[in-house]
Order: C-alpha cells, then sequence, then structure tokens
C-alpha cells in the first residue's frame, strides 16, 4: 500500500470573514487536536464519560467558533451531510411518536436532537481540518494510535495478570470502555490494524514499535476470546507480513495460521470461532425477539426509546445488532436511512486505487469491521460519544468527507479548465 489521497489543502481565504486571519489556523490546529485526542481517550480513559467530557471540551468549542466565523456554508448543502445526519435525524424525531407509557428510561425530544448535534459537530470538525490540512491528519493520527494503544494493551494485560487472570484463563476486559470485554477487544482489533500502516513506515522504530504492538494486541485478542477481533488480527497479520517484503516473514505466518488455532484449542477447549458457542444462540434469541417487536409497528417503528430492555433468560439493554434495533425503533423508513449510509460508504470507496493507499483505505478497512461488529455488538448509533463513535461514526465520517472534498477539487478543476479553455479560444479569435 502507498501513501495516501491527494487534496488539495490549498483553500481560498474568502471562506472565512476577515480573508482568515491567523487564528483561524490555532482554531483549525486545536480542533485537529481535539479529533485525535478523541481517538485517543477510547484506549486510555477508564469510563466513557470521559470521553464525552474530552469530546465536549477539545472539540465542540473551536468548531462552534469556526462555524460561527464561516462565510461559505455549501458543505452542509452537500449529499454527504444529508445523509451523515438523515439517520440520527429520523431516530430523534421517531421518538415523538414512542408510548408514553413505554421503554425503561425516557428522554425528552431536546435531548436526542442535542445528540444529532453532536455528530454534526463531529462532521464539521472533520470537514473543516481536512479541508485545510488535506489528508495529512489521518495518517498523522494512525501513527499516534499505534504508541498509545500499545500503551494502553500493555497496561490492560498488567492489571488482568496482577488479577489473576493467567491462572485461569479467564476472558480480559481492557482498562477503558468500563473493562467491556467485547467492545475494549474490539479496539485492540483496529488497533492491530493501525499497527500495519507503523510497519509499512521506513523507519526501524515505527517498524520496531509496530511490530511489537501487533503482537501485544494479538495477544490480548487471544485472551479476550472475542470472533471479530480473531478475525481482525488475522487480517492484520497477513497485511503485516505482505507489507514487510520479507519472504521468510510471509512463511513463517502461513504456519503460524495452522499453528494458531490448534493452540488456541490446547488452551480453551476448542477452536477460536467456535468457543463459547453460546454467543451464536444468544443472539439468534435476540435478534428474533426484536424482529418480533418490529413487525408490530413495520413501516415508521415503535419510536426511538433511551432504554427498552429485552428480556430472554436474563436482563439485556438491546438486541446487539444496530439494524434491528433502528428496525424496531424507526421500522422500515430507519433501515432505509441506514441503507443509505453504507451505500454512501460503499460509493466513497468506489475507487479501487484507494484501497491500495493507507489513506483512505485503511479507513475503509476501519469502516467494514466496525460494521460488523455493529451487526453483532450494538444498539441504535443515536448515542453520545462512546464505541459506537469509533467503531462507525468517525470511518464513516471520514470516508463522507474524503468523497465530499475530492468532489470539490474536481469540479473546481473543471471549472479551471474550462476557464483556461474560453480564454485560449478569445486569444486566438483576437
Amino acid at each position: 500500500m502507498s501513501g495516501s489521497s491527494s487534496i488539495d489543502s490549498s483553500i481560498p481565504p474568502s471562506l472565512y470573514r476577515g480573508g482568515s486571519p491567523r487564528w483561524i489556523d490555532g482554531l483549525l490546529s486545536f480542533a485537529d487536536i481535539g479529533l485525535l485526542l478523541m481517538l485517543c481517550s477510547f484506549y486510555l480513559v477508564p469510563a466513557v464519560a470521559g470521553v464525552q467530557t474530552g469530546f465536549y471540551l477539545t472539540l465542540v468549542l473551536p468548531t462552534l467558533l469556526l462555524l460561527g466565523w464561516r462565510r461559505d456554508f455549501g458543505f452542509l448543502r452537500s449529499w454527504q451531510f444529508a445523509v451523515f445526519c438523515g439517520l440520527p435525524l429520523l431516530l430523534a424525531i421517531s421518538s415523538l411518536w414512542a408510548p408514553a407509557d413505554g421503554g425503561d428510561v425516557r428522554r425528552e425530544f431536546s435531548f436526542y436532537l442535542k445528540l444529532v448535534a453532536y455528530l454534526a459537530v463531529l462532521y464539521c470538525a472533520l470537514y473543516l481540518v481536512l479541508e485545510r490540512r488535506g489528508p495529512a491528519p489521518l495518517a498523522r493520527w494512525l501513527l499516534w494510535l499505534i504508541p498509545v494503544g500499545t500503551a494502553s494493551c500493555i497496561a490492560s494485560l498488567a492489571h488482568y495478570g496482577l488479577d489473576g487472570g493467567f491462572a485461569h484463563w479467564r476472558r480480559i476486559g481492557g482498562i477503558s470502555l468500563e473493562g467491556d470485554i467485547d467492545k475494549t477487544a474490539m479496539l485492540y482489533g483496529f488497533h492491530a490494524l493501525f499497527c500495519c500502516y507503523g510497519i509499512s513506515r521506513r523507519s526501524r522504530r515505527w517498524q520496531l514499535l509496530s511490530w511489537s504492538g501487533l503482537v501485544i494486541s494479538c495477544a490480548y485478542i487471544l485472551l479476550s476470546q472475542t470472533k471479530i477481533p480473531i478475525v481482525m488480527s488475522a487480517a492484520a497479520i497477513a497485511l503485516a507480513a505482505l507489507v514487510s517484503g520479507s519472504r521468510v516473514l510471509r512463511i513463517a505466518v502461513a504456519l503460524a495460521f495452522v499453528a494458531a488455532p490448534l493452540g488456541y484449542m490446547a488452551i480453551f477447549g476448542d477452536l477460536p470461532l467456535m468457543h463459547r458457542s453460546v454467543a451464536y444462540s444468544i443472539r439468534l434469541e435476540l435478534w428474533g425477539k426484536a424482529f418480533d417487536e418490529f413487525l408490530q409497528s413495520p413501516l415508521i417503528g415503535s419510536g426511538l426509546m433511551y432504554k427498552w430492555f429485552l428480556e430472554l433468560r436474563t436482563t439485556l439493554p438491546h438486541p446487539h445488532n444496530y439494524l434491528l434495533d433502528i428496525a424496531r425503533f424507526s421500522g422500515l423508513l430507519g433501515v432505509l436511512f441506514a441503507a443509505a449510509q453504507l451505500l454512501a460508504a460503499a460509493s466513497a470507496a468506489r475507487d479501487p486505487a484507494g484501497w491500495r493507499q493507507w489513506v483512505p483505505g485503511l479507513y475503509i478497512a476501519w469502516f467494514g469491521f466496525g460494521t460488523v461488529a455493529m451487526l453483532v455488538y450494538a444498539q441504535q448509533p443515536l448515542v453520545r460519544p462512546s464505541y459506537i463513535w469509533f467503531y462507525y461514526w468517525v470511518p464513516l465520517a471520514v470516508l463522507l468527507v474524503l468523497d465530499q472534498l475530492s468532489g470539490a477539487q474536481r469540479r473546481h478543476a473543471t471549472v479551471a479548465a474550462a476557464t483556461a479553455g474560453n480564454s485560449t479560444i478569445a486569444e486566438s479569435h483576437g
């Protein structure tokens, strides 16, 4: 894979009042750092509330100030922004027809509108930063997440060992996201993919750090016994061997793919994707129950409620499938809006040349694995900054913003070429 996609970052000064004063660049840098800190906080902050506080303090204010000084708001009239915010807005509106006596925990309509606004701020922050900086921040964020994720993983393994985890080989929970096993395992699955970018760097220091991070993340994922991250770690190992250019390493990886399932079976008594088969059966029951609720109002759903628990053999907060959760709350209308987001992401990733570049290629993989995780772990996606933002909203916003900026650049190039052609014709006639 090669470097990153090219987007012209020479933005006309007329976009901001006062000809883009110097403090605008300062605010853009602050927003850039805020986006990076939000991503890092998923690995380092124990409670989700800390992630949310960081978002409010470091990203909301600079983005609102930038928008307040902005002249050109054409980017908010794009189909990409409409698709990104359409599903959250529909979910918020659906709360208006939720039954007054339904749900376990209720919120007012204004609460959901605030969540829509937070997602809009995320999109705007990404657009404004990438509009001025180009795709360079996206590559820099991937590099920062390699040491941050490695440090987080080491801390999680150390905590696991001090708590006697290695004595019983129980499932490991990380130091962030309240220690939820599946969610933190997914974080380290993404981290394994990020390490592949570091391995591709020419710097020996980055290669050593990234290989170490990849091995440590894969060890964590093995102890988590979580299925999708196991697939992600296998994909990361294969990709790392591919970009390393070493034939010996590729052979070693091929042998490891044969030996690893045998080692997993020796430790846990079952093959990786068959271990804890109850995870499959309980999800099938959950999905069936959520589908029954969807059938009660298939067109527009029963209306969004903050908490609507599902009762099986135990009480569970959601059906562990975001599309089914959308369907039960907003019906087929919501599913269509969600499908529009998936089609928009596919359209943004339609150029095969982009897959061979780390940016956007790694973000395409990020969104792909995140969407799969949303189909087996997640609830409806209209939430405050949480694991759903890391799995879904962040990579989706990146892909849509890159597509929007590339389209604008192509249009500007076409207009410039047409203007130059008309000038040439006029001069020849003159």
